[in-house]
């Protein structure tokens, strides 16, 4: 009964010596936009909102604001630095307002005003079914473009055709991971992750691997994992 129990113990740690890293593109951090567009959709559908009303300027100004916050994510990437270079700014501009308010007056009541943005409730839905599609495509290259990493070989897999690529000697291979934006970072726990197999020149970006600090851990016990090579006779 051991022995067998052994055996069963001894098959699912093999089974278990390979991992599937999949790269997503940039845009999937667009994610928080679609959630705040389906809450407002709801909201403005069930409550009839009023287009022009106050209520529908409060809910448009809050989801341009999460919006142009995605988009800066997208666009830029905010290492540790650079992030603590802004929020500084940010400190000292809201301190100068602070300070200045008397001086600035009325400008600043005009800076400071609410701005008119509204949107419609078929702009809503409209969004999060373009945005909805968007992610299941995603979800579908993601399926089609991936890596498998095993102690004997890395193997990418590309396009509906199956493109493939195989490199031997896997535990030979170099394997780097770097976090370039610490929102990213937030959202997914995600990260670049290097491949750079020892039978080819080249270097392989997969980016934004989701939960990179455990995707690493593991391919680096995959890649340290040596097969039992006893003979029972």
């Amino acid at each position: 009964m051991a022995e067998v129990t052994e055996k069963n113990k001894t098959k699912k740690k093999k089974e278990k010596q390979y991992l599937i890293v999949r790269s997503y593109p940039e845009t999937l951090f667009f994610y928080p936009s679609m959630i705040v567009g389906i809450i407002i959709f709801i909201l403005q559908f069930l409550g009839d909102v009023a287009p022009g009303s106050e209520v529908a300027n409060q809910f448009g100004t809050f989801f341009f604001a999460v919006f142009a916050f995605n988009f800066l994510i997208v666009a830029f990437d905010f290492g540790i630095g650079k992030t603590a270079l802004i929020a500084a700014g940010f400190i000292i501009l809201i301190l100068a307002v602070v300070l200045l308010k008397e001086q600035l007056g009325e400008l600043l009541e005009i800076s400071l005003a609410t701005p008119n943005i509204h949107m419609s409730t078929d702009f809503y839905l409209f969004f999060d079914l373009l945005m909805i599609a968007h992610f299941i495509l995603l979800y579908i290259y993601s399926r089609i473009d991936y890596w498998l990493i095993s102690p004997t070989e890395i193997y990418h897999h590309r396009g509906i055709l199956g493109d493939e690529r195989r490199f031997g000697n896997a535990q030979h291979a170099h394997i780097e991971k770097t976090t370039p934006d610490i929102f990213e970072k937030m959202l997914f726990l995600s990260g670049d992750l290097f491949i750079k197999p020892e039978t080819d020149p080249h270097i392989y970006r997969v980016s934004n691997v989701f939960r990179i600090d455990k995707k690493e851990k593991a391919i680096r016990g995959i890649l340290s994992y040596v097969p039992d090579q006893r003979i029972d006779v």
